[in-house]
């Protein structure tokens, strides 16, 4: 099968699908489909240093990067990567198509319906009512424009949670129908095998020997972006709530800045006299972070939105018990598995499980057993890549694009991580 991910840029400062889509694509390829890429040079203001018009081949997955420009501002916009969609979008059986409101979806969708692929629409979160009011006019507009097109055309739209379908259906009706237009499909994100395996102890001991203050401390840790939906105003307070009770208690935070926010945050610490209490650490490698994870003692994120919650998986296969919001679409499922606390997008609340798991370490230890067999058992890329060449296989047959009966690549026995 001959799979087409189209997506804006793969620079990891965006997070998210950023990371998912070259993940999938290995294991899609592992398990025996050709997968192409196609993606800009992007990465905030300024351009990676890519190799344009020169594929690349990495993991068996082929990479083909278009120059472009963030213009309007995160429109990431690729004249280059449009060419290229409409005259070489008829050589794929199905394109997979990343995030909504950008030119990258734009394009891809148009050159799909000019030359009859059909394409599937992943929305990452983006029709979250609590998201869809964050510049509502603009995306409304846009909605009208382009949006309603490409949903009613698509054969497939892509969710990770039953809850972020849920979210999203009353927008999707309203568009398309309820017993027409496309397949609503509902396909988890992938969880890499390394978050599973201890970091090297020269790994743990370089991080320590890095942030001194930590030696001694409980490490209360929040893994991700620093972005305004991912609730840290609430866990500027919690904190606050915590440490001056817990005097042991420490905030790591690790992940990109990627839209000012923390300056913003350490001024709520520093207001609230517990900044010396919290570690900024930045971006870490693939080593540093399980260091820091299999080091801490609970996994914090009360977002406003979370469509997955895919630093939440990586921290359960470190053995992690988790903290999140109600808000985060996994919850169901770490609280169905008993895999950490489930608690309202609120200061108090969050405070009051953190010290919970603090207190008793032991109960902490088991949640982060439970969290770890979940993520083994459901959410590892090899059983995600079965389903997605599943849902690719219906998509493509509707369509006529592949023979009936074609087996399904991910269900064959050498399909492995």
């Amino acid at each position: 099968m001959r799979i087409l991910q189209v997506i804006a840029s793969l620079a990891p400062r965006y997070g998210g699908p950023s990371v998912a889509c070259p993940a999938l694509a290995r294991a899609l390829a592992r398990c025996g489909a050709a997968v192409t890429v196609f993606t800009t040079n992007v990465e905030g203001s300024t351009k990676c240093n890519l190799p344009l018009r020169t594929p690349q081949e990495h993991d068996g997955v082929h990479y083909e990067y278009f120059d472009g420009w963030t213009w309007p501002a995160e429109y990431k916009f690729s004249p280059a990567l449009a060419r290229a969609l409409f005259h070489r979008v008829a050589a794929f059986d199905v394109v997979h198509i990343y995030s909504m409101y950008i030119f990258s979806a734009t394009a891809a969708a148009w050159a799909c319906r000019r030359h009859g692929v059909p394409y599937l629409l992943q929305p990452h979160g983006t029709l979250d009512p609590y998201l869809r009011r964050r510049h509502a006019l603009r995306k409304r507009v846009y909605e009208r424009l382009i949006e309603y097109r490409n949903f009613r055309h698509a054969a497939a739209v892509l969710f990770n949670t039953p809850e972020e379908l849920d979210l999203a259906e009353a927008w999707l009706r309203r568009i398309v129908g309820s017993a027409e237009g496309p397949e609503r499909a509902v396909v988890p994100v992938g969880v890499e095998e390394h978050w599973f395996a201890p970091a090297h102890p020269a790994v743990c001991a370089s991080l320590l020997a890095r942030y001194p203050e930590l030696a001694g401390k409980q490490w209360v840790v929040f893994f991700g972006r620093l972005s305004f939906k991912k609730g840290l105003d609430v866990l500027a307070r919690a904190f606050t709530e915590v440490v001056r009770r817990n005097p042991q208690a420490h905030l790591v935070l690790a992940g990109p800045d990627t839209e000012g926010l923390g300056a913003k945050l350490r001024a709520w610490l520093r207001e609230a006299q517990v900044l010396e209490n919290a570690s900024f650490v930045g971006v870490l490698n693939e080593q540093q972070s399980r260091a820091l994870l299999g080091g801490s003692a609970v996994f914090v994120l009360p977002s406003y939105s979370e469509n997955f919650g895919q630093a939440v998986a990586e921290a359960m296969a470190c053995g992690l018990p988790v903290v999140i919001s109600d808000r985060v679409n996994l919850c169901a499922a770490v609280a169905r598995a008993g895999a950490g606390l489930v608690v309202p997008c609120e200061a108090a609340a969050t405070a009051a499980a953190i010290e919970q798991i603090l207190r008793q370490p032991a109960q902490g230890r088991a949640m982060g057993e439970r969290g770890r067999r979940l993520v083994a058992e459901q959410f590892t890329w090899r059983t995600v890549a079965g389903q997605m060449l599943e849902l690719y296989q219906r998509v493509a047959l509707r369509a006529g694009r592949v023979r009936a009966g074609v087996s399904c690549a991910g269900r064959e026995p050498d399909c492995r991580l």
